[in-house]
């Protein structure tokens, strides 16, 4: 498979289990990647939700 972006084809993960390109499952609303060759699937991390005080604590160096 190419990509417009060569960057693009090295993002995706590559399966533990047998080294082929995983795939994500976005079409079918599941947060994870799947291989299509021997169909390990890796779940995607949750986001955080943003904690109450975080603008408190941010780093004001910069500012």
């Amino acid at each position: 498979m190419s990509y417009a972006n060569a960057i693009a084809g090295e993002a995706q993960p590559i399966c533990p289990a047998c080294g082929v390109t995983m795939h994500p499952l976005l079409d079918e609303g599941i947060p994870a990647d799947e291989c299509r060759e021997c169909g390990f699937r890796v779940e995607w991390p949750a986001a955080d939700a943003a904690r109450e005080g975080d603008d408190d604590e941010r780093d004001t160096r910069w500012d």
